[in-house]
């Protein structure tokens, strides 16, 4: 089968009954482009969301529409080529954070985030992922980890990070209540964070593990759009929590890995529905709002203006906004001050949805970056925190990348650093 036969019927395939809705009700309006953070950092046409969908729609009019049938008889639409798969793959890999940002406008209410994970999934079929997505994808499969973090790496880095910050991390704990998922990110380049949440969850008396078969909560297979790979992904972690008979799983700070189990693990995978599945933000709220954990307050006045990322599958998707703000209030009454636009409103880091593991879309990642830098800078801000560690790696390398004098943190950190002892 060629790759643009493949890519077609997948493309097909993921469009059922809701689909077909959503691609009948969209009017071109365009209205989606300017809440595209990489057409507004770029002006590119081509980058708007509409047009990004534009494979599945073209499949699917092609093939259950008497008007597209007719177009491409007479010759006015053009059947998908190999070259369309590789434009695409550029246009949805490269410039789209799947961050759904563009759902929020569109004023017939379409789920443009879900059609572009469709497309994701033609592409995918057609084998025109990305090189360097498609590495990461098959160092999961292979070692259980986009970053390399193999069991014996991951068996140090834990041992490493519990001496080193002298925080017990309980691991294999059979019947705790609280499984707690770290990202490779965390564990390989933030491991303060892992020592933080340690901390936090000692410290509030949870009754915590960790899993040496659920050890990576990242999912490269969701970023690339193969089904088959996500549900791998997904299962692994599943495993873990059956495994050990725990009540809820805890996503640490990943928000496509969040969106990924909560959501999309529930509809594919119905024992996911066996565990309560939370984002760590949203402990975090629990903790300090029932008084299990103590914060000073004013713990971080008095060194410059903090503002706050929304994280889009944490904050906008995951609907854990008011947590975060409501921290802050405490810990940096005076130093705190919002971003414009934010909340649901906010505006993408650049670099999710895979973005930052392809080195060819630098440059659309950096351009989109600039909107970040604007937002920071306009309210004066040297130190910018947040609750999604692929944003953190985002913005430590943006930081670095323009030379920029800001501190990059996370919420959990500062909480951490703000605990009554």
């Amino acid at each position: 089968m060629t790759a643009t036969k493949q890519a077609y019927d997948t493309l097909v395939h993921e469009t059922g009954g809701w689909v077909a809705s959503q691609l009948e009700a969209c009017t071109r309006c365009g209205m989606c482009a300017e809440a595209c953070h990489f057409y507004q950092a770029t002006g590119n046409p081509e980058y708007s969301p509409v047009w990004k969908v534009e494979l599945l729609r073209r499949a699917y009019e092609q093939r259950f529409t008497l008007v597209g049938g007719f177009k491409k008889m007479i010759g006015l639409e053009k059947e998908i080529t190999d070259e369309d798969l590789k434009h695409w793959s550029e246009l949805n890999y490269y410039a789209c954070t799947v961050c759904n940002k563009c759902s929020m406008v569109c004023p017939m209410g379409i789920d443009l985030g879900s059609l572009l994970h469709g497309v994701r999934a033609g592409l995918a079929a057609a084998e025109v992922v990305p090189d360097d997505l498609m590495a990461a994808v098959n160092k999961q499969v292979e070692e259980g980890s986009p970053l390399g973090m193999t069991d014996s790496v991951w068996d140090q880095r834990l041992e490493w990070i519990a001496d080193e910050w002298e925080e017990d991390i309980p691991r294999d704990v059979q019947g705790a209540d609280t499984m707690v998922v770290f990202s490779s990110i965390e564990v390989m380049k933030f491991p303060t964070n892992v020592a933080a949440i340690a901390k936090i969850l000692n410290k509030a008396g949870e009754k915590w593990t960790v899993s040496s078969k659920a050890r990576e909560i990242v999912n490269f297979g969701f970023y690339q759009g193969d089904e088959k790979n996500t549900k791998m992904f997904l299962d692994r972690v599943l495993e873990g929590a059956r495994d050990l008979g725990v009540k809820r799983i805890v996503v640490t700070e990943c928000g496509h890995a969040y969106d990924a189990l909560r959501w999309h693990g529930a509809n594919w995978l119905p024992e996911a529905n066996d565990f309560e599945i939370i984002h760590i933000t949203g402990v975090l709220g629990e903790l300090v709002g029932n008084g299990r954990i103590k914060l000073k307050p004013g713990a971080f006045d008095g060194n410059g203006t903090i503002t706050f990322h929304d994280a889009c599958k944490i904050q906008r998707k995951g609907g854990h906004i008011q947590e975060p703000r409501d921290i802050l209030k405490v810990i940096a009454p005076n130093s705190f001050k919002e971003m414009t636009p934010n909340r649901e409103e906010a505006i993408c880091c650049g670099g999710g949805g895979g973005v930052i593991a392809i080195k060819a879309a630098d440059p659309q990642r950096y351009a989109a970056f600039g909107l970040k830098i604007d937002q920071v800078n306009s309210v004066g801000a040297k130190t910018v925190t947040m609750t999604c560690s692929n944003c953190r790696l985002q913005f430590t390398d943006g930081v670095e990348h323009f030379k920029l004098d800001w501190k990059v943190t996370g919420l959990a950190q500062m909480v951490a650093d703000s605990l009554v002892e």
